[in-house]
C-alpha cells in the first residue's frame, strides 16, 4: 500500500463490515465462507490426510481442550481466527473440505486450508533439492479443490449466486515455505531472496479466485515470527541487542515478517487496481498481534513469548518434544497465554485480537474513497 497509508486489521475491518450501514458489505450479504491457508486456518484437513498417527499431534489432547473439549484438527486449544470470522458473519464454523464425498456437506462453505501447506508449488523446492512433504500440498492445489467443488455447486454453469454471496478468506501463507528452507539449512540471510516467490504464489491464488467470480476476499499477512516461542528457541542468542527490550521478541525476525507483509500489501494494491469491482481486504496480523503484545496485561495475559503447551526450556518449546507428546508441559490457564504450542495462538489470544480491534475503530476518508462507499475497501487504523 502507499507509504502514507496505515495497514488494516482483520477484525477492525470485520467489525466495520458488520456494523457500518454506509458500506455495501454486511452480515446479510454473505451465505458462505470459502477459506484457504495453512495450520493457522486449518479446521481439520490435515487430520483427514494423516489421521490419528503420531505425526498428527493436533489429533490428540490437549489440542481442542478449551473450547471444543476434544481434539478436532485445529492447531490450538480452541477456536482459530477463521472461527471468529464465521461467528462475526453469523455463519457456522467452516468445515474442512477433505473427508466428505458430497458437496451437500458444504451448504455454507468449505475450508481448504491444510496444516503444513506452502504457498509455492512443491516443484520449486524439488528443483532446488530442498525436501518437502508433498502430502500437505500447496496453495494452488487448494484453489484447484475449490474449482472442483464449484463445478458441482453451480447450476447450469452459472456461478454468480455462489460467488456473489460468498466471503473468501486466504489465511496466512508463507511460514511453511520459510520453514522448509530453514530445515534445509538455507542461511536466513538468503531468505529474503525467496519472499517475492512466496508473494507471487499468494497473488496468483488471489487472481485465480477473483477470476472465478469472487467479489469479497480477505488476504492475511504474517504474524510476527520474532515473537513466536518456536523461533525464539531456534534462534536463541546471548546478543541481547537482538531482542526488543519491551516485548522480548527477536527484532530481525520481526523485520523479516514486516518485509513479507510489505511486499504482500503492495501486490494486493496492484490487484485491487486491476479489479476495481472486487473488495480486497488486507488483514494485518502483525499489527494486531503486536498491539496485543504491548497491552497484554490489560487483557489478562501473563505470558506472551512462552508456550502454554510444550517441551520445556525458557520458552517452553523443544523440537524434540511437541505439545501433545507424552511428557510435554501444559499450563493450567491457557487464557493467560498468547502462544499455545510455540507457533499457534490460544483461543484466548484469538479472542483478544478481536476485542482489541473492536475498540480501535477508525475510518479516514482522506486516505480512501471506500469510507464513502467505493468499490475497493480500504479501512485503516493506528494500531502500532
Amino acid at each position: 500500500m502507499k507509504a502514507s497509508i496505515r495497514r488494516s486489521s482483520l477484525f477492525l475491518i470485520l467489525t466495520i463490515l458488520l456494523n457500518t450501514p454506509d458500506l455495501s458489505v454486511s452480515v446479510g450479504r454473505y451465505n458462505r465462507i470459502f477459506s484457504f491457508g495453512d495450520s493457522l486456518t486449518d479446521t481439520g484437513n490435515f487430520l483427514q490426510i494423516f489421521g490419528n498417527v503420531s505425526l498428527n499431534i493436533a489429533a490428540r489432547l490437549p489440542y481442542g481442550e478449551t473450547y471444543f473439549h476434544h481434539p478436532n484438527g485445529r492447531w490450538s486449544d480452541g477456536r482459530l481466527l477463521l472461527d471468529f470470522i464465521a461467528e462475526d458473519l453469523g455463519l457456522p464454523f467452516v468445515p474442512p473440505y477433505l473427508g466428505s464425498e458430497s458437496t451437500g456437506y458444504f451448504p455454507l462453505g468449505a475450508n481448504f486450508a491444510v496444516g503444513g501447506a506452502t504457498a509455492m508449488n512443491h516443484s520449486i523446492f524439488q528443483e532446488m533439492g530442498v525436501p518437502v512433504d508433498t502430502r500437505v500440498g500447496f496453495l494452488a492445489i487448494q484453489v484447484q479443490w475449490f474449482k472442483e467443488m464449484l463445478t458441482l455447486l453451480c447450476t447450469k454453469s452459472d456461478c454468480r449466486e455462489v460467488m456473489d454471496n460468498a466471503f473468501f478468506f486466504l489465511g496466512e501463507m508463507g511460514i511453511n515455505d520459510y520453514n522448509t528452507f530453514i530445515a534445509a539449512e538455507v542461511p536466513f540471510v538468503e531468505m529474503k531472496d525467496y519472499v517475492p516467490g512466496v508473494i507471487n504464489a499468494i497473488a496468483s491464488a488471489v487472481r485465480d479466485i477473483i477470476g472465478l467470480g469472487a467479489k469479497t476476499i480477505v488476504v492475511a499477512g504474517m504474524i510476527p515470527l520474532g515473537c513466536s516461542p518456536m523461533y525464539l528457541t531456534a534462534f536463541q542468542t546471548e546478543q541481547l541487542d537482538e531482542y526488543n527490550s519491551t516485548t522480548g521478541c527477536l527484532n530481525w525476525l520481526n523485520e523479516f515478517s514486516q518485509y513479507h507483509d510489505q511486499l504482500l500489501s503492495d501486490e494486493l494494491d496492484k490487484i485491487g487496481d486491476a479489479y476495481p469491482a472486487v473488495t480486497i481486504i488486507y488483514a494485518d496480523y502483525y499489527g494486531a498481534y503486536m498491539k496485543m503484545m504491548q497491552s497484554h496485561t490489560q487483557h489478562g495475559l501473563k505470558e506472551t513469548i512462552v508456550s502454554c503447551c510444550g517441551g520445556g526450556g525458557p520458552y517452553n518449546f523443544a523440537f524434540s518434544l511437541n505439545c501433545g507428546d507424552e511428557g510435554c508441559s501444559v499450563c493450567k490457564e491457557p487464557s493467560q497465554y498468547v502462544s499455545w504450542d510455540g507457533l499457534h495462538l490460544t483461543d484466548a489470544a484469538h479472542k483478544i485480537i478481536a476485542q482489541l480491534v473492536h475498540s480501535k475503530l477508525s475510518c479516514e476518508p482522506n486516505l480512501t474513497k471506500s469510507c464513502t462507499g467505493g468499490n475497493n475497501l480500504r479501512i485503516f487504523t493506528d494500531i502500532y
